[in-house]
């Protein structure tokens, strides 16, 4: 019985060897196959890896080159808000060194950032040239010229609204004649802009226009203003920019002083300007003087002084209508104008809450844009050791005499010094 037995074990153990076998051929195949089906990784050719390396590298350069950009900016915005608390003290020296450290350092940026400190330096440099003790207006036309000459080519629209700044400034410096050249050059170069990128720029520069030749030219001043008036009833706005409201009350002030008709200008007044505060005082203060020329008109003005107590003229200017007033030939109605006017100059300078009279609402010009990006003093690192101690946000305060002048002394025609009326506020050129 035990020779079957081991028979049949030796061929039950050989049965068992050959399944086995089988089963491991077929899991090497199946696994093989599966080996075969995944893709390849392709190595990279020398121009793909040096490629790989290369982008790499230049985030890397590109990340420090706008660091460094970004510390050369702080660093230039620090040394104006020092140099401008030279000028705050009249340490002129130290400001024009600072001023013309900014300048060489920015000239040849091509960096719009950069460009625009170049420029904000020159402006503030040409302030301070053209104004005691230095009183040197062609260095302050050069300093203009500079910006001028930079950005005269440039596709930047920030850099090309501080081309425009600095042309008009430029020309305030040198004859009326080029003054209105200037606004002329300006006015048709950018109104031509196919994308219609200056379209504000343009409307304030018709606007502050209209106020250079009111001197010599009220009537073309009347035409300069309809043109950006007529723009906006062509639309149908409902809503008008502080521009076209101080347009028609501008138009409205010069219809009485050259004798036109002031009707279409009245009725939208009336229909835009009426229920404003910021506009109905003057609405109703222009109807007084108009109607003074002929009618007494006490409890006209005893109704505008209980219903705009508060109103103080912050944008208005009287130059024109007091010189007007000086030269009527009604000797009755001057004499009801000068009375009126005195009212409401009076209002005009003097200030509530403290019963102060402003002496002048002119103050130094200079101009005060780009101070919005300044760093904050946490943030000026590395400032030259000379001027660890200065202070550059120091405002120092300065008392106005406590006189009114006199609004009918003679004004002078030059252009550049007439009529303000609203053009500080809304035109910032």
């Amino acid at each position: 019985m035990l020779k079957p037995l081991i028979f049949i074990l030796i061929l039950v153990t050989l049965l068992a060897i050959g399944i086995n076998l089988n089963l491991f051929d077929k899991t090497t195949t199946e696994e093989t196959g599966i080996k075969s089906a995944l893709p390849k990784k392709r190595p990279l050719t020398e121009k793909e890896d040096t490629t790989v390396k290369h982008s790499s590298k230049s985030v890397e350069v590109s990340n420090i080159e706008t660091n460094q950009e970004s510390n050369l900016s702080k660093e230039l915005l620090a040394l104006l808000k020092i140099a401008s608390v030279h000028f705050q003290k009249s340490e002129d020296s130290e400001a024009f060194k600072l001023y013309n450290e900014v300048i060489k350092r920015t000239e040849n940026s091509n960096d719009p950032k950069i460009l625009k400190i170049f420029a904000d330096a020159l402006f503030r440099k040409a302030t301070l040239d053209n104004i005691y003790p230095n009183n040197d207006p062609d260095s302050a036309i050069e300093d203009y010229n500079k910006i001028i000459e930079k950005f005269n080519s440039s596709n930047n629209v920030e850099l090309l609204k501080l081309y425009i700044k600095a042309r008009l400034k430029q020309a305030k410096l040198q004859s009326s004649d080029e003054l209105f050249t200037t606004y002329d050059e300006l006015i048709k170069r950018f109104s031509n802009d196919k994308e219609q990128r200056f379209d504000k720029e343009v409307e304030e520069l018709q606007f502050a226009q209209s106020f250079a030749l009111m001197a010599n030219n009220a009537e073309e001043a009347m035409e300069v203003l309809d043109n950006i008036i007529a723009k906006y009833q062509a639309r149908g706005d409902t809503k008008l920019p502080q521009t076209v409201e101080y347009s028609i009350l501008n138009n409205i002030e010069l219809s009485i002083i050259t004798s036109n008709d002031d009707e279409k200008y009245i009725d939208l007044a009336n229909k835009y300007l009426s229920k404003k505060s910021n506009t109905a005082p003057l609405l109703d203060m222009l109807k007084i003087i108009k109607n003074a020329q002929d009618l007494d008109q006490h409890e006209a003005i005893e109704q505008w002084m209980s219903e705009h107590k508060d109103y103080h003229f912050p944008d208005w200017d009287f130059s024109e209508l007091s010189e007007w007033a000086n030269k009527m030939e009604n000797p009755e109605g001057q004499q009801r104008i000068k009375e009126y006017l005195d009212i409401f100059l009076k209002q005009k300078y003097t200030r509530p809450n403290n019963n102060q009279v402003v002496y002048s609402e002119h103050e130094t010009e200079i101009d005060n844009s780009t101070y919005e990006e300044l760093p904050s003093n946490e943030d000026i690192e590395e400032v030259p050791e000379v001027y660890e101690n200065s202070e550059p946000y120091t405002n120092d305060t300065y008392e106005t005499e406590n006189l009114y002048p006199n609004p009918y002394e003679e004004l002078p025609k030059d252009p550049n010094d007439g009529v303000t009326h609203t053009y500080e506020e809304v035109n910032p050129y």
